[in-house]
């Protein structure tokens, strides 16, 4: 870019960024966001290539800072879109309270990590306990199925379920 130019137009943009700033808070009735848009002009005039020379600098500033802002809102508009479309596919309400249909991030990974505590302190307990609460919590089987499959009476069954179940009430309680 010729420095001239560039020069011209930052000597522009500083003598009139008031001038715009009021432009842009009676165009969009917001002073942060006209901020924003002339901390990104500024910006975008300093990085710039600009080729040509500029006949008017104040209506380059004025035509540059509109479109800037434009531009902007579109981009929040699509986003807001894009947003209540995901949030539409991943909720639904249930008598005017919205239901996640997954639990947050935060609440998924504490559950990972409450599982894998509760997977560890299972791998601790004893053979034979281990194996009972495997078959009738994580294989889904019946007292009844897991003393046949172990060949045991259903009675040492439960009472390995209820050690098993002891021991993790009490490390869990522990961790929370």
């Amino acid at each position: 870019m010729d420095s001239g130019v560039k020069k011209q137009v930052l000597d522009a943009y500083l003598a009139k960024r008031s001038e715009l700033k009021r432009f842009l808070v009676a165009r969009f009735r917001d002073e942060t966001f006209a901020e924003d848009i002339l901390q990104d002009m500024y910006l975008k005039i300093e990085r710039s290539d600009l080729q040509n020379p500029v006949d008017s600098a104040g209506a380059f500033l004025y035509r540059a800072a509109n479109n800037l802002a434009l531009d902007r809102k579109r981009q929040a508009q699509s986003q807001q879109t894009r947003d209540q479309n995901w949030t539409d596919a991943h909720t639904h309400s249930v008598q005017d309270t919205v239901v996640q249909d997954e639990p947050d991030m935060e609440s998924a990974l504490d559950a990972r990590r409450r599982l894998k505590r509760a997977m560890e302190l299972v791998a601790q307990l004893p053979p034979q306990c281990r194996r009972v609460f495997i078959a009738h919590k994580i294989d889904g089987l019946s007292y009844r199925e897991v003393a046949a499959s172990l060949d045991i009476s259903k009675k040492t069954v439960e009472k390995h379920m209820s050690k098993a179940l002891k021991y993790l009430i009490l490390h869990l309680k522990d961790q929370d």
